[in-house]
């Protein structure tokens, strides 16, 4: 996205911001009565007409908004309610029609709620429009997800998210309690700056905490993994962002903050895993080290959005310790645990009392308890895992410009510097030397002999994929196998890993394994073109196959 369009995002008017940052915070405000006009209701009818129109809007019962609609007397007041229900069932022109006549009216008070809501309704309408532009539509096999994207390119993504969409239909109705009866809407954004035209977050939130999705206005909206330099997690990504969607549902979106992120993390993986995954390596260090310290995320802080925190390193603080007493209340509750934690939350109790309640003590003992817990659980060595960042295509080169298009940004600067000061480290160096000038061979040998070096450099995961790579490349699929599985063990989320241990195990007839590996490169990067043609070889069915061999790209 060329920077004029991005310093008009970052020069957003406060009184915009404002109203984002309300939008965000929780239910819409009930309206403020309209200003006196030849058609102005009377106020006390139209604002109680009005709060129960808010409140089905916010439910996402649309339905039931529309039905309420036909109660609000006529004008531009209830014009502004027709268009926020527009733009709830993604008709953004209508929406954009409806709200600029009636701010165009002069019916409606030059300031209060009424004309705040108009005005924020107006924007994200036009800014969905600017957003998608003439988007590609998809629906799902089974009906039960819409696939909307800006680019034609990221058209390749619908198939692996239809796939995750069912089977996280299938995992999750029984865990939340709820299925949706109507389409869920994806739309997929080709640039992160454009999250800040469609929600109410900013372009600082979106580059501070790399978010990558949102749930709101009844969709889910993502960047493309596509315009990110390694890609993401983007199907656990919809996953996640697929809870928040039912828990919204569930609790006619009356979860604050911490339990929404609370149990979208910790679900964001069932539809892959029987069970919900541990916490991660370096989040697990974040939380250790917040507990030992005494500086955890307050859930005031996490309020309105963790999106919204001071940076990445907060953010996955917040992620897990939100997460982790959600597990531990699972755990020791079971999925009954959960039921009765939504269903106060449902019912309006506090979301603190109903964990406390669905728990069986005070919630002051329950923090005490998770404290205890986590602590004894989160001791021992600690973790040297890095956080890993998300990296916008835009963001600051971390390439010098003089590079070509093809290097491996990965194979620049002192890669293996972690190795110390001895031969094994010479050794390593010179072999990626020998790498980027082609001579493989010489490069395998010197890696070799830095695994020879030190004991410990044998089971190194960064000179392991080296190593694997390189054999890979010259042809000997079983030697790169134990050295791209230790490097992927290390980093699953690193995709080029993953398809690299892909092929080699393809080649050595271990279909299985091979499948396993490349739908773990799936789930971070499908723009790798090799994948495809990988898995065409692995596909039984014809479709699937000519689909694959469509992105094949040796």
């Amino acid at each position: 996205m060329n920077m004029t369009f991005r310093t008009a995002l970052k020069n957003l008017s406060l009184r915009t911001a404002m109203f984002l940052v309300t939008a965000l915070a929780g239910p819409a405000v009930a309206a403020s009565p309209p200003a006196a006009g030849p058609d102005a209701p009377e106020p006390e009818a139209f604002s109680d007409a009005a709060t129960r129109f808010d409140q089905a809007i916010d439910a996402w019962d649309l339905r039931a908004a529309e039905a309420l609609l036909a109660d609000l007397p006529a004008g531009s007041a209830r014009d502004v309610k027709a268009g926020a229900l527009a733009l709830h069932r993604d008709e953004y022109r209508e929406a954009e029609a409806l709200l600029s006549a009636a701010l165009g009216s002069g019916q409606l008070p030059d300031a209060g709620a009424i004309t705040q809501e108009a005005q924020h309704y107006l924007n994200l309408a036009r800014g969905e429009q600017r957003a998608l532009g003439p988007a590609l539509r998809q629906r799902s096999p089974d009906g039960h997800v819409e696939f909307v994207c800006a680019d034609a390119r990221d058209a390749i993504l619908a198939p692996y998210l239809f796939a995750a969409m069912a089977a996280a239909r299938a995992a999750l109705g029984g865990e939340l309690g709820v299925l949706p009866d109507h389409p869920i809407r994806f739309e997929i954004l080709d640039d992160p700056a454009k999250l800040a035209l469609v929600s109410p977050l900013t372009l600082d939130n979106v580059y501070t905490t790399g978010t990558v999705g949102i749930t709101k206005y009844r969709r889910i909206i993502m960047v493309s993994p596509r315009v990110l330099l390694y890609g993401y997690g983007w199907l656990d990504t919809s996953v996640h962002e697929y809870v928040h969607y039912l828990v919204t549902l569930r609790t006619r979106n009356r979860a604050p903050v911490w339990l929404q992120e609370g149990l979208a993390k910790l679900l964001e993986t069932r539809w892959r895993s029987p069970t919900p995954l541990p916490l991660e390596p370096a989040p697990r260090r974040l939380l250790a080290r917040g507990l030992a310290r005494n500086d955890l995320v307050s859930f005031a802080e996490m309020y309105p959005s963790l999106a919204m925190l001071p940076s990445q390193e907060r953010a996955a603080l917040a992620y897990a310790q939100v997460q982790t007493m959600l597990e531990l209340l699972r755990e020791e509750k079971g999925q009954p645990g959960l039921a009765a934690l939504l269903d106060q939350v449902a019912a309006g109790g506090v979301a603190e009392d109903a964990l406390a309640a669905a728990w069986g003590g005070s919630f002051t003992a329950f923090d005490e308890h998770w404290k205890t817990t986590m602590r004894r659980r989160t001791a021992g060595k600690a973790s040297d895992a890095a956080l890993r960042k998300l990296q916008f295509r835009d963001a600051k080169p971390t390439v010098a410009a003089s590079e070509t298009e093809d290097a491996d940004p990965s194979l620049l600067g002192d890669v293996f510097s972690h190795l110390g000061g001895g031969k094994a480290r010479q050794h390593a160096r010179l072999g990626v030397l020998l790498t980027l000038r082609g001579h493989l061979r010489q490069a395998a040998r010197q890696y070799e002999k830095a695994r020879a070096a030190e004991p410990r450099v044998a089971a190194d995961p960064k000179l392991a994929r080296r190593l694997g790579e390189l054999y890979l490349k010259l042809g000997e699929p079983a030697r790169a196998v134990p050295l791209l599985r230790l490097a992927g063990v290390d980093d699953p989320e690193q995709a080029n890993v993953a398809a690299a241990e892909g092929r080699a195990l393809l080649q050595t007839d271990d279909r299985a394994g091979a499948r396993a590996a490349l739908h773990r490169a799936i789930r971070v990067n499908p723009f790798i073109p090799s994948l495809h043609c990988d898995l065409a070889r692995l596909a039984d069915d014809p479709d699937e196959r000519s689909r694959e061999q469509a992105q094949c790209r040796e």
